[in-house]
């Protein structure tokens, strides 16, 4: 009885409190709902963790880096202390038991000691020790020694032993001239390494020339004359600097048919700001339609060894566009970078280098007013990379480098940028260019292979992605992605045929016109594939050609042009975009 009187004096309160719950539950439903949607109908190659890794995978290349040009190096020799024997035109014989050795220390007498080796002892003369203390010059040299020298110094012979003295030569003085902004002190300090080094190397001198002839602005020739103390010379360096900054505007029609396909841009670098060697560098990029990108960075060196330090930022814009405007949806993405690099080896033929970073990226993006996905993700990484000349006209660029991910959130959470993805995984990427010259009309190939894989599903910006110019031309930018993949394209290069034939009234069109064919293939492969998701892979070929006018001088223009044109082959899957092929056209301006 008293539950009934109770029910029917509170079924009011009880039937409005749970209307409430009931319609607080289907607000949360539909809100959950329609976010999960929203991020599943915006595909992966409109999202903004996608289009900001796009960015630097299809920058406005014309043609392979030149080649390093060998620093100039007069070498006048050291001092010596003391002087050497004379030869005369009729020199005697005279008995030596032994030679004597003094001054070597970085090959031993072990080494050493076949050369001038007299056995019991015997007669000879002042040529014969010449010969042995030019034989030991040579040994250095061929070690790399740039100013060792043996010679047979005056003396007096006691008990038959004959001293021969090794300088094996080092820097006493850094001399620096001809500089008027850059300061003599920082110059000096780059040659830090050279005055080190107890016996000079050539590979050690030529590695600071390299890394100095390298950096904006400026220009080393180098001396190396008799110094104040004996067995050293002196390192005179010539300085000429030349404009520290360079500036470049550029377009092409490489972007995405959803934030709009042409692109502009905006390149400054300036060099020793606050010290030689630093640098500030930003790029700015705009669409026709709605993307918005700028990257600035600054780098310098930390001490003369080879160590750097890189301070980055990156951050980018959208709004989508094209058969997904009707979402009225866009986004934004941001990373901010820490990198520590160091030059293990370098020579004209050779480089190897190592660096280290932590990346913090913060990618979002919405529909309406509505947040639809959210990754924040910080990810440190270890990389190698350096290149090598070899004897078969060719060069090859690598680079191998190895990202951990650390933070990601909640991988279950509705606003993740791809169902199932983390962030917390570790992934590999590998980038192979190799350049090979033939002996047909100075025509080269380019031939690529970039591949990356991820341990686990993966969020959208550990992505890898094939597709437009940079992986398989002929597709839309970044039209497949997923968690594996790689990239293979071969580029044939064919410069214009005929020579001006000597007239100097006509341009030298050999180095101004070439053409280019190429194949890309590219595949990339889904882990726990979600829905309608597949792996996937894509072929393009086509051709086109280059111009390129070149600086005559510092205060001139150069100009590039390139136009080329990809198309589907082999049976490959047509563009989604229901195009049959692209043709590409970038140009760039560079003061």
């Amino acid at each position: 009885m008293y539950f009934m009187f109770w029910f029917q004096r509170e079924w009011r309160r009880m039937l409005l409190a749970l209307i409430a719950v009931v319609m607080t539950a289907s607000f949360l439903l539909i809100h959950f709902s329609s976010e999960v949607a929203l991020a599943q109908t915006i595909p992966l190659e409109g999202q903004s963790g996608i289009i900001e890794k796009s960015l630097p995978q299809s920058p406005p290349t014309f043609a392979p880096p030149p080649e390093t040009e060998a620093p100039k190096i007069t070498n006048g020799g050291p001092k010596h202390d003391r002087e050497s024997l004379k030869e005369s035109e009729a020199s005697p014989k005279f008995f030596v038991k032994k030679i004597k050795l003094t001054g070597n220390t970085v090959i031993s007498d072990e080494i050493l000691a076949p050369i001038v080796d007299l056995g019991e002892g015997r007669d000879v003369d002042l040529t014969t020790l010449n010969i042995m203390a030019n034989k030991i010059s040579a040994l250095y040299s061929a070690k790399g020694y740039l100013l060792a020298r043996a010679f047979i110094p005056k003396q007096e012979i006691v008990d038959g032993i004959v001293e021969m003295v090794i300088t094996e030569g080092r820097i006493n003085k850094v001399l620096v001239q001809g500089n008027k902004k850059l300061s003599k002190e920082n110059i000096e300090q780059r040659m830090k390494m050279v005055q080190e080094e107890g016996a000079l190397q050539e590979q050690t001198l030529e590695r600071v020339l390299l890394e100095l002839n390298e950096l904006m602005g400026v220009n080393v020739t180098t001396v190396l004359k008799p110094g104040a103390l004996p067995g050293t010379s002196d390192l005179v360096l010539e300085v000429t600097e030349s404009k520290p900054y360079a500036v470049s505007f550029d377009s092409d029609n490489f972007g995405s048919q959803y934030t709009g396909e042409v692109r502009f841009g905006f390149s400054a670098t300036y060099a020793n700001i606050f010290t030689l060697g630093d640098q500030f560098s930003a790029r700015y990029t705009r669409s026709n339609e709605e993307l918005h990108s700028y990257s600035p960075f600054y780098t310098f060196p930390v001490n003369a060894y080879g160590t750097r330090m890189k301070l980055s930022y990156s951050f980018s814009e959208n709004e989508l566009g094209d058969s997904l405007h009707y979402l009225d949806a866009g986004g934004e993405s941001f990373t901010y970078g820490l990198e520590v690099s160091h030059l293990l080896h370098k020579t004209r033929k050779a480089s190897f280098s190592v660096r280290t970073g932590y990346d913090i990226k913060n990618s979002e993006n919405a529909s309406g007013m509505v947040n639809t996905t959210k990754d924040n993700i910080d990810e440190v990484y270890l990389g190698f990379g350096g290149n090598l000349t070899d004897s078969y006209l060719g060069r090859t660029f690598y680079d191998l480098k190895f990202k951990m991910g650390l933070r990601e959130g909640d991988s279950s959470r509705a606003l993740v940028s791809r169902l199932g993805g983390h962030g917390k995984i570790f992934s590999t990427n590998i980038n192979l260019t190799r350049l090979q010259a033939t002996r047909f009309l100075n025509s080269y190939f380019i031939l690529k292979f970039t591949g990356q894989t991820n341990n686990t599903r993966a969020l959208s910006p550990f992505l890898y992605g094939v597709g437009g110019m940079g992986t398989v031309r002929g597709y839309p930018i970044s039209a497949y992605s997923g968690d594996m993949g790689y990239n293979i394209s071969a580029e044939y290069t064919v410069p214009f045929p005929w020579d001006n034939r000597g007239r100097s009234d006509l341009p030298d069109l050999t180095k101004i016109l070439s053409f280019v064919s190429f194949v890309d293939y590219g595949e990339i492969y889904v882990r726990n594939k979600r829905g309608s998701e597949v792996d996937q892979h894509i072929t393009g070929a086509g051709g086109g050609l280059k111009i390129t006018i070149p600086k005559k001088n510092e205060s001139d223009v150069g100009i590039n042009f390139a136009v080329t044109y990809g198309v589907p082959v082999f049976n490959s899957i047509p563009p989604a975009d229901g195009s049959y092929g692209y043709v590409y056209l970038n140009g760039m301006i560079n003061y």
